[in-house]
């Protein structure tokens, strides 16, 4: 009996530093908000796998992902410092950098551009070069696919005043513009809206790249970070352990995106699985360009970064950056195979 008495005693003693352990370590966990480039769509799917499959948990990351309202808008949250790891197009990146904004990215996840004329597949246009001209667009006030729409212009020896813009108020106007005929195409990219607003309306929907007509494209999707908040070793710590796991999610998409789909579908409840794997192949084809074949996920090159400007300064009036360096750094990557060290 007095042995007895003694082992409970211990037993509990156990249990709550058990307890306080796995307290202490979930407590221990850094807060890591990151804020999307818009509200949520396939190609945000590897970020919820690797929240989802513990990947960032294991980094010692508590990771809240947060939807943006426009690669603009974002990036100026990223600028300002309220959000200051955030995940914008590069090219609106780019601009605001010859503006000022104080941000560089440290990973490209899609590195060819999948902008693409998104219209009614019963009302298919444009589909080819010569049905461009007199096509109505529609845009929004600053649209982010603007700079690009108007380089890709260029290349064909265009303007854009060729296409008749129809400048709505938002993008769920440009979207309810082309389903109710009031243009014949948005610019978006191919494997979000497209598939997208086919799930939501029943209407069937088609596309066509930019990069397939006049063979432009730029850097995509980018992680940027705030240059100041960058300047602090923690920083900088944490930093290369969100990418690490970041980088491992969207590799494990990659090999599983049947998984990847319905992970994501736990947090997109409009999605269906069809609309979300078609969503997650379409993103799996434009990850790297041909100067960064072989290399880490997210790594690119500075002739990706030139050639982006060079196309954007030739014929969408950016001014030119002398250093791209400026633009972006790989330094905070991880070589394969992604695991905590």
């Amino acid at each position: 009996m007095k042995r007895a008495s003694l082992v409970l005693p211990l037993v509990a003693a156990f249990a709550t530093l058990s307890a306080f352990a796995t307290s202490a370590h979930a407590q221990a966990l850094d807060k890591f908000p990151f804020r999307l480039n818009w509200t949520l769509y396939g190609e945000h799917a590897p970020f919820f796998v690797a929240r989802d499959k513990g990947f960032y948990k294991e980094e010692g990351l508590d990771v809240e992902i947060l939807e943006g309202s426009g690669s603009t808008t974002v990036a100026q949250l990223a600028a300002n410092g309220t959000n200051p790891v955030a995940y914008v197009d590069a090219a609106t990146m780019m601009r605001g950098i010859n503006a000022g904004m104080p941000v560089k990215a440290v990973g490209v996840t899609l590195q060819q551009s999948p902008m693409a004329f998104i219209y009614r597949a019963d009302a298919a246009r444009p589909t080819k070069i010569d049905e461009i001209k007199g096509s109505r667009i529609a845009i929004t006030a600053g649209d982010a696919s603007l700079a690009i729409f108007t380089a890709f212009m260029g290349k064909l020896n265009m303007q854009v005043s060729d296409v008749k813009l129809i400048t709505v108020a938002n993008p769920a106007a440009k979207e309810q513009a082309v389903l109710n005929n009031q243009a014949d195409a948005l610019l978006g990219y191919f494997m979000d809206q497209g598939p997208r607003m086919q799930l939501q309306s029943g209407i069937k929907m088609g596309w066509t790249r930019l990069y397939d007509l006049g063979g432009v494209t730029t850097l995509s999707s980018a992680i940027i970070v705030n240059n100041d908040w960058l300047k602090d070793a923690k920083n900088q710590d944490v930093l290369r352990r969100f990418l690490r796991a970041s980088q491992r999610g969207w590799e494990y998409t990659d090999k599983h995106r049947e998984e990847a789909a319905e992970i994501f579908l736990k947090h997109a409840k409009a999605f269906n699985m069809e609309i979300a794997l078609l969503e997650i192949n379409g993103t799996m084809t434009i990850l790297r360009t041909k100067h960064s074949e072989g290399k880490p996920l997210f790594w690119t090159a500075k002739e990706d970064w030139q050639e982006s400007q060079d196309l954007l300064q030739k014929f969408a009036k950016m001014p030119e950056q002398p250093d791209m360096a400026k633009y972006y750094t790989n330094e905070y990557l991880s070589a394969p195979p992604y695991l905590k060290k």
